[in-house]
């Protein structure tokens, strides 16, 4: 990138246009403002709106010395400098025909082209002006191209049909010269000129139509099946162009890149090209160039060699949306969740298998988690809770639960507890609403107990989240009190009765953030505040100690924890007496940004990301020494470690899912467990894939003898019924 220059405007900026010198560009916005821009000097000015009665800018365009913006049926010309020059109003019934798009060849050449201002009318309308003589009016509809010289162009003419027409300017006016090789009962969207104007390529429905311009051939390419193309604006469609040996023709469509041969006519590549939808492409064939550049709505531009297009390109599953959250399995399975769906991965071979949704248009999945042996995915989804068969990939039990704030796997997943918060219009007027907990078993869903108490109701602040003893005795929320004060609310976790609450009378209880279960005690939780963290005995409901600095991360065996400033800086505290023992990154002041740090499953590790810098770091805990300084490709959004600690899973912004296995130099089992390190990693893959498309088999295998029995004691219940009604008659 050459040139970067923002000129502040609040609106989308559209149809941008530049000079034939290539000195200035122009572009409007939607709320009618005009941006000129030098590009040599990178000075801007922004016109504002200079038409009245609430006509809209639709359009710009630019000679060397001038600057045109129109609307639905007038005209201004500006110099360089901004200055208005001149406005005119055109001759036509606005009602009838709307101004959209102006052409200047110099000052006293034009071309306007009018249209209906319906997309579902295509009849337009052309005047062509030389050397300030007007030609008459020349009416077509649905499609236009016109070659550089302005001296030629090919459109639809006749009513009612799509055969393209050639036509020739002559003494001031478009005269026919042809007709096109009928192409058959296809509708054109688009047509264009190729780079040397000797082909025509015209956009369809179903594919894209080539035009031999020399030779009077014509060739028709078709999309796949379900792939269509679509409408964008009057004359504009998905674009394609042809190789510089015009062997290949190129064609984007939705977000994929399609190739064909142009001998045989068939399809023979199709590349995921972008992560959004192509909006733009151009061909780069002049010279040695051989290239095609894409313009995506994803914000990037990507120039492709066709020369080396047909090499095999490795791709990398993404999601179409940011993943949120990760759950991980003990069996090398991820779940992710993402808006619209939940992703299944395979964290082996980096694999998105699957993608799970209830409802494939209109979902919007907010929690998801996975069984540890990967069977089972417990999930919220458009207000409901569900309950997936994994290796089924079908929805096993569902039932409406709108409000879902967390989901949490007990028993060893044999239960789950879902907590809803109360959704109702009234809800803000109240200082505290009601939260529900239930208890379900898997795979069935069968409720097994609920109970419900208040939290805070407070705009913009997140749910505290409730969190399970480490003996899992014993459920703990965070629940409103008497007043403004909260409490912890002690629940069984066998039958959801409420046992106890511990009042929070401490200061500085006003801005908690989350509480935390203590892993190597059953009667220990901490209040974790955004300075300290407080440790709570639930048995004797006693105040234990306060402990400065601390973030609520800490070690499995409880003896030490972690303190990550967002201003900068990492330390590891000791517990027990509260004070800092070793010193990961020293207190810099950085700015304040989004830090996340923790242990690894296995605490031999510490995680540290900070946001500025876009930086994961691994420092090993008994050395305080980093061992990793992996720059992400996108903003972090979720981050999880494997049961044996030897990989972290990391989600990014743009969907992707990375696992990144710790090389510790000093752990030779580390080094040797990685897949570039093992020579029979291929086959032992292979090995497990089988393993499990047999196990998928025999599940599904069971599944079909289950339902089929279940339908024979149908038959037989319904026949036995129809004879017993016959004897009765009889």
């Amino acid at each position: 990138m050459t040139r970067n220059v923002n000129p502040g405007l609040e609106g989308i900026m559209q149809a941008l246009c530049l000079s034939p010198d290539n000195r200035y560009a122009a572009a409007y916005t939607n709320n009618n403002q005009t941006v000129l821009l030098n590009c040599l000097t990178s000075e801007f000015i922004v016109i504002e709106n200079p038409f009245e009665n609430g006509e809209t800018v639709s359009g710009v365009n630019m000679l060397n010395t001038h600057l045109f913006v129109h609307g639905s049926f007038s005209l201004c010309r500006y110099d360089l400098r901004g200055n208005l020059e001149s406005k005119i109003t055109t001759n036509e019934d606005p009602n009838q025909w709307v101004l959209m798009s102006v052409k200047f060849i110099t000052l006293t050449c034009n071309r306007f082209i009018f249209w209906s201002g319906r997309m579902d009318d295509t009849r337009m309308m052309m005047q062509t002006t030389k050397d300030n003589n007007t030609g008459p009016k020349f009416y077509f509809h649905s499609a236009m191209a016109i070659n550089k010289e302005e001296t030629r162009l090919y459109c639809c003419p006749t009513k009612n049909s799509y055969d393209i027409s050639q036509f020739d300017f002559i003494d001031n006016e478009w005269k026919l010269i042809k007709n096109l090789k009928h192409i058959g009962n296809c509708t054109v969207l688009q047509i264009k000129l190729s780079e040397d104007s000797s082909s025509l390529l015209g956009t369809i429905s179903n594919g894209f139509c080539i035009w031999d311009l020399s030779l009077d051939g014509t060739k028709v390419l078709h999309l796949p099946h379900g792939v269509r193309n679509i409408t964008i604006n009057m004359m504009q469609s998905n674009s394609c162009m042809l190789s510089a040996d015009k062997r290949f023709l190129v064609a984007g469509v939705r977000k994929m890149l399609y190739v064909w041969n142009m001998e045989t006519e068939l399809l023979i590549k199709v590349l995921d090209a972008h992560f959004g939808r192509i909006i733009s492409l151009l061909p780069l064939t002049t010279g040695n160039w051989n290239s095609v550049i894409t313009s995506s709505i994803d914000r990037s531009v990507k120039v492709w060699n066709i020369n080396n297009i047909f090499e095999q390109v490795h791709v990398i599953d993404r999601h179409e949306l940011q993943i949120d959250s990760i759950s991980l399995s003990h069996s090398g399975l991820a779940a992710t969740v993402t808006r619209g769906c939940v992703g299944i991965w395979d964290i082996n071979t980096g694999r998105l298998i699957q993608q799970l949704a209830d409802n494939l248009l209109g979902a919007i999945v907010t929690q998801a988690l996975i069984t540890p042996d990967g069977k089972y995915i417990v999930c919220s989804e458009s207000g409901n809770l569900l309950i997936w068969n994994r290796i089924l990939c079908r929805v096993i039990f569902k039932q409406q639960q709108p409000g879902i704030q967390q989901i949490m796997l007990l028993d060893e997943a044999t239960k789950c507890l879902t907590v809803s918060k109360q959704e109702e219009i009234n809800v803000e007027t109240q200082q505290n609403i009601d939260a529900t907990a239930i208890v379900r078993s898997i795979p069935d869903g069968k409720c097994i107990y609920s109970f419900d108490y208040q939290v805070r109701n407070v705009t913009g602040m997140e749910f505290k989240e409730l969190v399970v003893t480490a003996d899992g005795l014993n459920l703990i929320a965070l629940a409103s009190d008497k007043g403004h004060r909260e409490a912890l609310h002690i629940f069984n976790a066998s039958n959801g009765e409420y046992v106890t609450k511990i009042v929070l009378k401490q200061s500085g209880m006003k801005d908690i953030m989350f509480i935390v279960a203590m892993p190597h005690r059953a009667n220990l939780v901490a209040v974790i505040n955004p300075d300290k963290g407080m440790l709570f005995d639930i048995r004797t409901k006693k105040f234990l100690k306060s402990i400065p600095k601390w973030g609520g991360f800490c070690t499995k065996d409880g003896k030490y924890g972690l303190y990550a400033p967002t201003r900068g800086g990492l330390e590891l505290l000791e517990l027990k007496k509260g004070s800092s023992v070793k010193t990961f990154i020293p207190r810099v002041a950085e700015g304040v940004f989004t830090v996340i740090c923790m242990f690894n499953k296995t605490d031999e590790y510490v995680l540290y990301y900070h946001s500025g810098k876009k930086t994961l770091r691994v420092f090993r805990l008994t050395d305080a020494k980093m061992l990793a300084n992996y720059r992400v490709p996108a903003e972090l959004s979720a981050i999880e470690t494997t049961e044996d600690g030897r990989a972290v899973v990391i989600a990014t912004v743009d969907g992707c899912l990375t696992v990144l296995a710790i090389a510790d130099p000093i752990k030779d089992s580390f080094l040797s467990a990685l897949p570039s390190r093992d020579e029979t990693w291929k086959k032992k893959m292979d090995k497990q894939r089988t393993a499990k498309l047999f196990k998928a088999a025999a599940a599904i295998t069971k599944f079909c003898v289950s339902v089929n029995e279940s339908n024979l004691k149908e038959e037989v219940g319904n026949s036995i019924n129809s004879s017993q009604l016959i004897l009765s008659k009889g």
